[in-house]
């Protein structure tokens, strides 16, 4: 899966489930896994 930011490729654990988060090595945004089958994620959007 790849960053909504920046589409930079994206490390997830193999054991994957719905909730899982990954922070973007290039661009710093976290993603949360949203879908599995097919693998989906959406950028978490900090609180101002």
């Amino acid at each position: 899966m790849n960053c909504p930011d920046c589409s930079q490729d994206l490390p997830f654990p193999e054991t994957q489930h719905i909730g899982s988060i990954s922070i973007c090595e290039n661009c710093g945004a976290e993603v949360e896994i949203t879908s599995l089958d097919p693998l989906m994620g959406r950028a978490i959007e900090e609180m101002k």
